[in-house]
């Protein structure tokens, strides 16, 4: 008998709190803060999703955005790309040595 107005009573108050979340401006404040939650899940998993990234020079949008990745070393800039390109060029050729 106790367990029945238990699970009753609790029925009752988890209709009330489902009531209360969806209406009015307590609906509106959760409906506003799981969008803005998302909005900023989704915006920084764009941001951080490439893993590399090339762009043009300093002053650029890209560059700018770029810089709140987690792992902004991962923006190659202009003058860099010579420089990956010739470390590249001479790892290529060194024999590689077996573990």
């Amino acid at each position: 008998m106790l367990r029945a107005q238990r699970a009753e009573k609790f029925k009752s108050d988890l209709f009330w709190v489902g009531h209360w979340v969806g209406s009015g401006r307590s609906g509106i404040f959760f409906f506003l803060s799981a969008v803005l939650i998302s909005a900023t899940f989704a915006g920084l998993t764009i941001i951080n999703l490439p893993t590399f990234l090339s762009c043009p020079n300093t002053k650029s949008l890209c560059y700018l955005v770029y810089q709140m990745r987690f792992n902004n070393k991962s923006v190659i800039l202009p003058q860099q790309t010579k420089d990956i390109l010739a470390e590249y060029e001479r790892n290529k050729n060194k024999p590689r040595q077996r573990k």
